[in-house]
Parts: structure tokens; sequence; C-alpha cells
């Protein structure tokens, strides 16, 4: 019986995947868990295994497509073994996806007028359902990506997105006098999310504040322990991982800050999960270093450069990547002072970091250079105020000025 090769679910957000390529052609011999083909998911890329020993008879489904999760790809066989005729043909491409829009119309949206007969029928997630009712959205237009149709909470972001987007007029033809040149380049499946959850994102109340710290203590505490952590784990200390700790402990006398936002209400987190925003090719993903206050700096050391490095070369899992309650974003390392990142939904903040240098401060009533860095905190208003970020803050940068108290 010939064994259907399907596009696997990764993660409990993954909906779809494109795939980037396949390793091996129609008619070659695989292998049980041998490598077939290669997909990206909204965070990783994935080295898909053959669920079966035979030979690949069938690619359904090209490099270069995206298509839902469950949705068969190609068929293996074994040797003698033919597929019937309607098992030749793809799916349609419809199974699963989003119905195209009609000009000026939100994506997601049918034709058929709402009634509450309708309404009672469609399969939809509690979540999903509030926050509907809370935008006013009729549900009898969304075509739901869950399982056997159900709409999920990224179904009613993906509507609220594309509600928002301006009614504009055709762009003129690149070929009309005055009209620049260029290409068009279609974003893969990490982009097309990046740009999702940063528009979902920026549609929450920010409001930012930054402080200086001294940083000469963070690196005479760096230059100390750089030797014993090198010689435990093999990695060199960096400012970064002193950053974390110091986030880490801060977050411990500040609970409020380690929230999340969600429909039903403000959730309080047990665990303090501490997420890098690191660029790869083609976008930015965020390891999560978990219970980052539990842990030495030399075990942060490690798990630290371990994830950037896997991380860069595509090889994260999706456990890997989600469950952080703050994100840090390091902009000293490109030579940046000041940012002002924007929130790694659903967290309540996120902390931007300058560059380390030297400038100018008043010491002891004359002028005179310090190290120091630029710390920035990017705050959810509708989860927190100003003065208890102030406070959290405050502590943040006593912690990096006094490296000693993380010990």
């Amino acid at each position: 019986m010939p064994t259907a090769v399907i596009m696997p679910k990764l993660g409990l957000t993954m909906v779809e995947g494109q795939i980037i390529e396949w390793r091996k052609n129609e008619g070659d011999r695989v292998e049980k868990g041998e490598i077939i083909f290669v997909i990206e998911t909204e965070k990783v890329t994935y080295e898909v295994e053959a669920p079966e020993s035979g030979l690949l008879a069938k690619i359904l489904v090209p490099a270069g497509e995206t298509r839902p999760i469950g949705e068969t790809l190609a068929y293996i066989v074994q040797p003698g073994e033919t597929l019937a005729e309607e098992l030749l043909k793809a799916p349609p491409r419809e199974a699963g996806a989003q119905v195209q829009p009609a000009p000026g119309e939100p994506a997601g949206v049918t034709a058929p007028a709402p009634t509450e007969e309708k309404r009672e029928k469609i399969k939809i997630s509690p979540v999903a359902k509030k926050m509907a009712e809370e935008h006013g959205l009729d549900i009898t237009k969304i075509t739901g990506t869950g399982p056997q149709g159900r709409i999920v909470k990224e179904d009613i972001l993906q509507a609220l997105e594309e509600a928002r987007k301006p009614t504009v007029a055709p762009a003129a033809p690149a070929t009309e006098a005055g009209s620049p040149k260029g290409r068009l380049v279609k974003p893969g499946g990490m982009r097309r999310t990046i740009a999702r959850r940063m528009s979902e994102s920026f549609q929450t109340p920010h409001f930012w504040m930054s402080k200086s710290a001294f940083a000469v203590r963070l690196k005479e505490a760096r230059e100390r322990l750089l030797p014993a952590v090198e010689r435990d784990t093999g990695q060199r200390l960096t400012y970064t991982d002193l950053i974390v700790k110091s986030v880490a402990r801060a977050l411990e006398s500040f609970p409020g800050v380690n929230a999340y936002w969600t429909a039903e209400g403000i959730e309080l987190l047990e665990d303090i999960n501490v997420g890098l925003a690191t660029s790869v090719q083609d976008g930015l993903i965020v390891p999560v270093i978990r219970q980052a206050n539990l842990k030495s700096i030399a075990e942060i050391t490690r798990i630290r450069s371990d994830l950037v490095a896997r991380g860069r070369d595509g090889k994260l899992g999706l456990d890997e990547l989600a469950g952080s309650t703050i994100t840090i974003t390091n902009l000293g390392m490109a030579g940046i002072e000041y940012g002002y990142p924007i929130i790694n939904p659903p967290e309540s903040s996120i902390i931007g970091l300058g560059a380390i240098k030297e400038r100018p401060f008043v010491v002891d009533g004359q002028v005179a250079p310090v190290l120091s860095l630029n710390i920035t905190l990017g705050i959810d208003h509708r989860i927190l105020d100003g003065f208890i970020a102030a406070q959290f803050l405050n502590r943040v940068v006593e912690l990096i000025e006094d490296p000693l108290l993380l010990l």
C-alpha cells in the first residue's frame, strides 16, 4: 500500500510550511529515516525524514510552494507497486488555505451572508470567538485553518490585519516614464510571520523609557570570570550573558513584568525565560534561555552559544524558539547607542541594549569619560504602568552596575 508523505506539524502554532527543496527525485530509492525534503515554517528550516523505505513514486507538490499541515506532498511505494490514478493528482491549493479576497475585501472572507444558523454551525476556538466579538468581526466570513476548518486565533489576527490595510489604487507599471525599476521578492514563511507578528505587536500601546548604566564593574566582572567560564564551557563569556542574568534576576523582584497579555486577561508567568533576538539570513529568530534566573553564568554562556550557533544554521527545534517571557535585543553589536524595539507578543516588555563605550559623565563635579551603555525598556501599557516599569529598569541597571549581586 502506498505511503503518503505529508506536511508535518512541528509546533502548536504551525498551520503551513513552505517546501524549500526535495533532496530526492521521483523514482529514487529512499530509506526510512532518510532526509527527503526540507521545509521552512514560520520560525525554522526543518529536514523531513522518509516515513517508510521504498521508491519515491510521485512528488505532488514542487519546491517553492506552501501547503497546510497534513496535506499529502508525495507517495512512497514498494518495488512493483503502482499508484492509483486518483492519487497522482495534487490536492487543490484551497485545502486549508485562506480564500483569496476580492479587491478591497479582507482576506479570509467568503461570499455567504451571515445568519444565526450559520454562526451556530461554525467551529471556532473560545479565544478566537472572544476576539471576533471584541472587534466586531463576522465569523461567517472567515475561513478557518485549524483542524476540520476550525477558526483559531491566527485566523482572527489575519482578518484584523487585512481589514486594517488601506484600499489603494494599483501601482503604475514600472515601464511608465519616471517610474523606478525594481524586482519583486516573495517573502518566505519566516519573513511573512515577522511581518504579521510585528504588525500585530505595533497595534498594542507601547511606551519606552531609557537609562544609562555604568559598565566599569561589568567589564571587570567579565574579565575575571572569562577564563573560568571558557575553561568550563569552551565558550567565551559575553556582556550579553551577564545582562541576561541581570534581567532574569530583576524579574524575580517584579513578577508583574513577567506576564502575557491574553484575551482572557493578564497571565502572570512562573518561569522566567529570556529570549535573545538573533539575526539570521532573511530574518530574525528568538531562541530562548529557559529559567535563566536559576542558571549560573557559565550555564547561560553555554546555552546562549549553542542556541545562536544552531539558530544561524537553521537547526533549532520549535520548542527552542517558543515560550520566552521577555526578549533582549543587543543593538550595541552594530554600534547603535539607542533603539526602541517592538515588543515580541504576547510578552509585556522588551529590552534594547546599546553599545558599551566611553561617554562623558559628571563624576565628583568633573566631566570624565566613563564606560557605559544605554538600556531601553519597551512596555505594553495594557499590562504595566510607568512607575512599575521604571522600578524594574532601575533594578536591571543596579545589577549591571554591581555584578557581584548576581553571584
